[in-house]
């Protein structure tokens, strides 16, 4: 598949971005929604560099989409910091205490991401071995994202394409955990906590990706 470009959801669900500004007026607490784990979320990935940024939210399952007027799915909300810089810790408490907004990961700002299917991350995983594989996460239709340090290596696009999978870098952006979707959580597989935040480099990740392709790696 392509490089992806501003559209960042699943592999089979993509969204756009709208482009006013608008900021969402506090609002008090709202129970059973694990606000205080979302909010904690975002600040620590923001402590250690991720460029998080607030994402639109649904109170219920299938519920509307809240956080930016006329939203009809999972995208950024507009007006929140810029996604070439790193949040800081202080950026996530303020937004992410106004609203229980979904956690979105600005690609291109240090940490780019791979998108592929469970059956071909299982393998990329393995071949990684322990902590040089870096966090990978699990979306909601079951597909693995991988994070990998933005370096000097261009990727391979034919690589994401045998996989297959989607690239997401500049201009891209990807949901993180404890992100909700139609009640359907985004989570992790390997915590950035366990690999002590350390992400792979681009080369590192494509070796991976080769040997895995190459049908090397113990299925």
């Amino acid at each position: 598949m392509n490089q992806a470009t501003r559209e960042s959801t699943p592999m089979d669900d993509r969204a756009g971005t709208a482009s006013h500004s608008w900021i969402a007026p506090l609002l008090p607490g709202i129970p059973g929604l694990g606000w205080a784990e979302i909010r904690s979320a975002a600040c620590e990935l923001a402590q250690h560099g991720w460029a998080v940024l607030p994402g639109t939210y649904q109170l219920a399952e299938h519920g509307a989409w809240l956080g930016s007027p006329g939203a009809v799915t999972l995208e950024p909300i507009p007006g929140f910091g810029r996604a070439s810089e790193p949040t800081t810790m202080a950026m996530a408490m303020e937004w992410w205490t106004r609203r229980p907004y979904s956690v979105l990961l600005a690609c291109g700002a240090g940490i780019n991401a791979v998108e592929v299917t469970a059956t071909h991350g299982n393998r990329v995983l393995k071949e990684l071995a322990g902590s040089a594989g870096g966090p990978v996460a699990v979306t909601p239709v079951g597909s693995w994202v991988f994070f990998v340090r933005e370096d000097d290596v261009p990727l391979n696009p034919e690589l994401v394409a045998d996989a297959p999978g989607r690239w997401y870098a500049s201009g891209s952006w990807i949901p993180l955990p404890p992100t909700r979707r139609d009640g359907l959580p985004y989570r992790w597989k390997v915590s950035p906590e366990a690999t002590g935040w350390v992400l792979p480099t681009s080369s590192q990740l494509q070796s991976a990706f080769r040997t895995s392709l190459d049908g090397r790696a113990p299925s």
